[in-house]
């Protein structure tokens, strides 16, 4: 398991550092990368509909991914190499987004609706970061997350036993 969650952590990293490389590039650098800022006002608005399209369908799907009856049972049953998949792909998925968005950004020249829809998928990121305890709670099945929640309430919150409220 850690193995997979060090992959995923790596593949985190690399599409963060490209869109912040993107950022930097494009804001304090003198990277000119404008090469789309003259298109016609037609192909401005078919990439800006197919990029909040894009964005309003992948982002909620990489958040809900997980919650999908045929991946949970895949996660639950073959954990690790599931995950690695599946990870990746939601992975994959927001950073295309991300990179794409970002790039589209600076590629027409500062439009804002690129910068917006980056900025969104930016600050979706924090809820995919693949920690140990995410890719352990992403590959229990049912049963045992139901388990752990009904320990964990029978601990209660000081970590001492449940006194019954007393």
């Amino acid at each position: 398991m850690k193995e997979t969650r060090n992959w995923l952590a790596t593949l985190f990293t690399l599409i963060c550092v490209v869109a912040l490389a993107l950022y930097i590039g494009g804001e304090f650098m003198d990277m000119d990368i404008a090469v789309l800022s003259d298109v016609s006002d037609e192909t401005r608005f078919i990439l800006q509909t197919v990029a909040i399209l894009l964005s309003l369908a992948v982002v909620p799907l990489s958040l809900k991914l997980f919650s999908m009856q045929k991946i949970k049972a895949d996660l639950s049953e073959r954990k690790a190499p599931a995950l690695k998949k599946w990870g990746a792909l939601r992975l994959l998925m927001l950073g295309v987004i991300l990179v794409g968005n970002t790039l589209l950004y600076y590629m027409l020249g500062y439009e804002p609706a690129f910068g917006y829809l980056a900025i969104i998928t930016a600050l979706v990121m924090p809820f995919v970061v693949p920690t140990m305890k995410r890719c352990e709670a992403e590959t229990m099945s049912n049963d045992q997350f139901d388990r752990t929640v009904v320990a964990a309430h029978d601990v209660g919150v000081d970590g001492g036993a449940d006194d019954g409220g007393l």
